[in-house]
């Protein structure tokens, strides 16, 4: 199953959601992987790691987005949640395909990821034979299935953030 939802956030939430990820507001820490030995690179900032609160600091506006997921696709926790920025690289980029969570776990069925697209940019996530454009406040959540992105060209940087929900069984 996979669902896209366009103007995912009201106006207002949205406003503040893009200028703490778009305007130097947070800080951002290099990756020289973007999925396990792959040699591609980008700049993150995580939230919540293996369901603990890392940096409560910037974490509110992206709290508070959980009720409005919570009533598109009911959830009981948060294992992950990681903003991903793209720089341009003057060429698309297309990331390996992995799952979040790993296929050979016991509950890698018990998970529905969630990519919210904080800018508009050619860049692109793709799930199964859906390729999803990067269109801001576009929320895709959908099965913990193989998916990958790409790195954008027409804009300097692509923002996504990434949600790894437990669900209800």
């Amino acid at each position: 199953m996979t669902a896209v939802y366009r103007d995912f956030l009201p106006a207002a939430h949205f406003k503040v959601v893009y200028d703490l990820f778009m305007k130097e507001k947070l800080p951002w820490f290099f990756n020289d992987r973007v999925v396990s030995t792959e040699r591609h690179f980008m700049f993150t900032h995580a939230f919540m790691d293996d369901g603990q609160l890392i940096n409560p600091r910037f974490f509110e506006p992206v709290k508070a987005m959980f009720d409005l997921i919570q009533r598109k696709r009911r959830f009981i926790g948060v294992t992950r949640i990681k903003a991903n920025l793209y720089t341009n690289q003057g060429e698309a980029i297309q990331h390996p395909a992995h799952f979040d969570i790993p296929p050979e776990s016991d509950v890698s069925d018990k998970y529905c990821i969630g990519v919210y697209h904080v800018n508009t940019c050619n860049g692109y996530t793709v799930i199964g034979d859906a390729k999803i454009r990067s269109r801001e406040n576009q929320l895709i959540l959908f099965n913990n299935v193989s998916h990958y992105g790409t790195v954008q060209t027409d804009t300097d940087t692509r923002v996504v953030i990434n949600f790894n929900l437990r669900l209800r069984e």
